[in-house]
């Protein structure tokens, strides 16, 4: 009885291992919104595109009333695309995807000539790999 007991608790055990290293590997294939994407944004968007602020005694606000500084405003989107700013699993319906790949010559590429520099076509795949897999923000919450 012993020797069985054993026997089904190192096959349980051998079994439990095999499923943790399966999900382990299948999360650290995802996309983490706070080390990937986050510093995108931060680096291309969040010029124009965070809290109202004053700058040198004015009132600064988000242009086209889009912020993308937390997970709530980045969800909710701006003034001309409120529901289509991340649209979850699909990049291409997403205005965010839409802006930053337009040509520079379009009036609405993002980021706008002199504001910085355009994101990065690899950084774009990682965008839409993303929002491919359900945008989400994990325990990110950003600025309230």
């Amino acid at each position: 009885m012993k020797t069985t007991l054993t026997l089904t608790l190192g096959a349980l055990l051998a079994l439990g291992l095999s499923v943790t290293s399966t999900t382990s590997a299948q999360d650290a294939g995802k996309v983490d919104f706070e080390k990937q994407i986050l510093p995108i944004l931060k680096e291309s968007c969040f010029k124009c595109h965070e809290k109202e602020n004053e700058d040198n005694g004015k009132i600064k606000k988000p242009k086209g009333g889009l912020r993308l500084d937390s997970a709530a405003t980045i969800t909710k989107g701006g003034k001309e695309y409120p529901d289509e700013n991340v649209v979850a699993g699909k990049p291409d319906a997403s205005w965010l995807v839409k802006t930053m790949t337009l040509p520079d010559t379009d009036d609405m590429a993002m980021p706008p000539e002199g504001k910085g520099d355009r994101v990065t076509p690899a950084n774009i795949d990682l965008i839409k790999k993303w929002i491919t897999e359900g945008a989400s923000f994990g325990a990110w919450k950003g600025v309230e």
